[in-house]
């Protein structure tokens, strides 16, 4: 849930930011409003005086590491990066064996009009090879076999194998990120929902102790007590409508928050999470050195950037070794037979493309000899190393910016909660202090708006505090990729 949000349903006129106790008591339409119709709805209604429905599954109330671990099992993004992760660990198997698998095989198989004679006497001329249904046809049938292993190849193979590693890796972090930030938005969304619903306990406590004052005034006006008037009556009724000013946000804000939660965590029914109050995070700060100390080892765009390093090293590696040859051993093979032609066998000058069987083996050499794009190319692999390199330093840099940013955030809500909390017990006992003095009769109803509008202002400013810095230790653990830095929820 954004901040904006939040700031907006607690920040009012008063500082009433809660829901209203005619929200809460679920109060009906009122007279006047039901006699606006001249037709009786419920008689329009065919399952009217029929019971209501009757819950049989209660919603598990999901704690906040439960969340988490549905998140990082369904939620679509990591879904996405792990399937990328699976594409680079193929492209990396075929790194692997594709230069010791360049085979070839090739077969045929036709029909032949009958061939006689030898090299030295030809009985049939080059008209044979016309096939006409007037001849006497027989099968033909070839296959060949070729293939080359790679013996020596001045470093292609491994500067290959070397960049589908790095890509690995990469997306490895990429994952890593995708899961982070999921994370961050797992436990926003929580920590709003807890916020939501303080918010409730707020106004009940604000709600009695209005109803409370207003009870006792309209007796005390009723009854003509000199020190109260029907205008304090009216102020303070005035105070209690300006609850019904923000009274939507609360359920707005804890809607939204749990339709996040489910859609992050995948399950859509019977989803609920502890009904607890907000409090302080579970973890304690840490020194800043150690937090850019951990930017600089876990945080997943320094690593994005290391990886990219290493395959843009790899790739030029690969583009330097193409400058020179490749050296294999060859292999291959023949087989060929046709009934209808006669065999060749007798001459060892003689190619008899209708029936043989030969093999061989041999070292050989294969080298393209366009130098001046093989340099080009190497300029350009030499560019985009410099790019890395660049990039793994503006990560670098940049984190350590987001991190103190985070930090200097982080400690400014741990501040401004303390603070606020001492606030709200001030403003609590100066709220009995009156109230004992009203019993007494020294002090009257409507000295109790002022110190309860501070108690308000108090407590809805505190419970925006450990919402705040709940959120901003989170943040600081993405930013520093330390996840077990970030508040656990217990």
């Amino acid at each position: 849930m954004r901040r904006g949000r939040a700031l907006a349903f607690f920040v009012s006129v008063v500082g009433l930011g809660v829901l209203s106790h005619r929200a809460l008591a679920g109060d009906g339409p009122s007279t006047s409003d039901a006699s606006r119709g001249s037709v009786d709805a419920g008689a329009l209604d065919p399952f009217q005086g029929a019971a209501p429905p009757i819950a049989t599954i209660r919603p598990h109330a999901y704690t906040l590491a439960e969340c988490l671990a549905l998140a990082d099992r369904n939620f679509p993004n990591l879904w996405a990066a792990r399937a990328r992760l699976a594409y680079a660990h193929a492209q990396l198997d075929e790194a692997k064996w594709l230069p010791f698998w360049n085979w070839n095989v090739s077969s045929n198989a036709t029909v032949l009009s009958p061939i006689g004679g030898t090299t030295t006497y030809t009985a049939t001329g080059q008209t044979a090879r016309n096939i006409t249904l007037a001849d006497g046809l027989q099968p033909w049938w070839t296959v060949d076999i070729n293939g080359t292993i790679p013996l020596y190849t001045f470093g292609k193979i491994t500067a290959g194998r070397q960049a589908a590693e790095a890509n690995v890796r990469l997306n490895e972090w990429d994952l890593e990120k995708w899961r982070q930030a999921a994370r961050m938005d797992v436990r926003r969304a929580y920590f709003g929902v807890l916020l939501a619903r303080d918010a409730r306990y707020i106004l009940q406590d604000v709600d009695t102790r209005l109803d409370d004052a207003l009870a006792h005034m309209k007796e005390k006006v009723a009854a003509g007590k000199p020190g109260i008037d029907e205008t304090d009556q009216i102020s303070l009724e005035y105070y209690k409508d300006t609850l019904l000013a923000r009274s939507g946000e609360p359920d707005k804000g804890e809607r939204y928050a749990m339709a996040a939660l489910r859609f992050y965590t995948g399950v859509q029914t019977a989803f609920d999470i502890p009904d607890e109050p907000l409090k302080r995070p579970d973890v304690s700060f840490a020194p800043l050195i150690r937090y850019l100390a951990a930017a600089r080892i876990f945080r997943p765009e320094v690593n994005v950037a290391r990886a990219g390093m290493s395959a843009r090293q790899a790739l030029l590696d690969l583009a330097r070794a193409n400058l020179f040859p490749d050296i294999g051993a060859g292999f291959g093979a023949s087989y060929a037979i046709a009934p209808g032609a006669v065999p060749q066998y007798g001459n060892i000058w003689a190619s008899d493309p209708f029936n043989h069987f030969y093999a061989g083996a041999g070292l050989g050499l294969r080298w393209t000899l366009d130098f001046l794009p093989k340099a080009a190319r190497i300029s350009q692999a030499e560019s985009q190393l410099e790019e890395a390199r660049a990039l793994e330093r503006m990560a670098l840099g940049g984190i350590a910016v987001e991190v103190e940013n985070a930090y200097g955030t982080a400690v400014e809500a741990d501040t401004r909660e303390r603070s606020w909390d001492a606030a709200e017990h001030k403003a609590k006992q100066w709220i009995v202090t009156i109230q004992d003095q009203i019993d007494l009769g020294s002090k009257n109803e409507k000295d109790m708006m002022f110190p309860l509008r501070n108690y308000i202002d108090a407590r809805v400013n505190h419970e925006q505090s450990l919402m705040d810095l709940n959120v901003a230790l989170s943040d600081l653990a993405r930013a520093a990729g330390w996840d077990s830095a970030a508040p656990t929820g217990g």
